[in-house]
This record gives structure tokens, sequence and C-alpha cells, in this order.
């Protein structure tokens, strides 16, 4: 099986996204009783531009934007267009994903808690060469970047900036009183998080350090071995929680 969880694209939020907010919404209540094809859907307004595109605004303006442009179907586009994407929506990429899959007896599943997972029913691939099919039936379907999106626009609706939710995270263990042993905000962030990070020895350092400092969360060692330490599963109530901060440390 090869798994592949969610990407960190939690990008700035900025003055220009706001100034394009209030732009679109004055365009959008001035013709508001004039038939304007305009429309909100959630924290974003979508209307048709001169060339046909849709034009976005929101937090997730620039990633609608460009996801939009580089989408590579009908049905991808038919997703992002009005400016919000569903967990119907994500099934229906992933539906697209899996008949892509299906001729290397591979299918997927696909949840904001656990990412992709895939599974081979068919033959005998190695993990690199399942990878590349997966690569593939993600560029021609873009079910992965939908999924991405979707996933950023649920733990992070406000499209706060990385390093600010990296620390959301940490407030929201100590909140609930997860971390295993007392460790300040900064040396969290500048030893266990890989926020930021462009090194790759000491992205994969901290992220070595952070499964073990956090290992009685987790089923496997950092190598992929049964952890003995192992003590909250998913199902336990100090489990779910330290997931949830994880996923949406904004809401806890």
């Amino acid at each position: 099986m090869v798994g592949r969880g969610m990407d960190e694209k939690r990008m700035r939020h900025d003055v220009r996204h706001a100034l394009a907010l209030l732009v679109s919404a004055a365009l959008f209540a001035s013709c508001a009783a004039c038939g304007s094809p305009s429309s909100i859907g959630g924290s974003t307004i979508e209307s048709r531009a001169a060339n046909g595109e849709p034009t976005f605004s929101g937090p997730y303006a620039a990633e609608f934007t460009q996801e939009y442009k580089k989408a590579p179907t009908d049905l991808a586009r038919g997703i992002l267009k009005d400016g919000k994407i569903t967990q119907a929506e994500v099934q229906e990429a992933y539906d697209s994903y899996n008949k892509c899959l299906e001729p290397y007896g591979l299918q997927a599943t696909w949840s904001v808690e656990q990412g992709e997972s895939m599974i081979q029913f068919r033959g005998s691939m190695s993990d690199d060469e399942q990878l590349k099919v997966m690569d593939q039936c993600h560029a021609e379907t873009g079910a992965g970047n939908i999924s991405s999106l979707y996933a950023d626009i649920q733990s992070n609706p406000d499209h706060i900036d990385q390093v600010a939710f990296e620390r959301k995270v940490y407030q929201c263990f100590v909140k609930h009183d997860l971390l295993p042993s007392p460790i300040s905000e900064n040396e969290y962030m500048s030893t266990l998080s890989t926020v930021g990070l462009t090194d790759q020895s000491r992205s994969e350092a901290n992220l070595k350090r952070w499964h073990e400092f956090f290992g009685e969360y987790m089923s496997t060692t950092f190598d992929g071995q049964p952890n003995p330490n192992y003590k909250y599963d998913q199902n336990s109530v100090q489990g779910q929680q330290f997931w949830a901060c994880q996923q949406d440390p904004l809401h806890q």
C-alpha cells in the first residue's frame, strides 16, 4: 500500500486578496438587482470574466484561479468554477482518478483525515512503479489538486500562513494537554516543525524528532516498524483530539 497525506499549501492571505474581496463585493452589490451572473458560494464570490472564465475572490482566490487554469479536464473545471468544493465533488474527481488507475490494478481512497491510500488488487508493481502511475493519473485528472485544496479550505478557512497555522497546532496541543513532555512554543517550532524549511536533511531530522516526540500517538516508528510505545489510537479520546488539533486547530 502506498499512502499520500495532505500537503502543506498554506500561503499568506495578503492585502491584495483583501482588496480583491472588497472590489468584488462592491461589484456584486451594485449589480444585485440587474441580473448579474455573480453568485456567492461560501466565502467566495464567483463571476464571469470577458473571456468566459470565472474570476474568484476570497481567501483562496489565487488557488482557485491557478487550479482552474491548469485543470486538465472539463470535470475538474466544472468542480472549481463556482469557487467552492464539496466532499461529493472530491469523490467525483477520485472516481475519475480510479478509472485511470484501474487498468494498472490500482484503486485509491481519499479522506481529509488520512489523505490518499492506494491498494493494488492485481499485479505486482513496486512502490516506485505505483507512484509513477499515481503521478500520471493525478496529472490527467487533477484529483490530487482538488482534494488538497478542499482539505486546505476545511482545515484553514481563513487561509492564515503556514507558520501561524503551525503555532495554532502547538497551542491546541497545549490547550488539550496533549504534549508528552513540556516543550516551549519556540522550541517546538525550531526542533519539531518542518514549516518553512528548505534544507532536506534538517526537514527530515525535525520530522523524525516530531515522530519520536509524539510516539505515543503513532502506531509505527519513524522507520515503519511496530511502535511498542503506542498508546492512543484514533478511537481514543486523546488520539482523536491529537489528530483534530493537526487538521483543524482553529476550531478545537
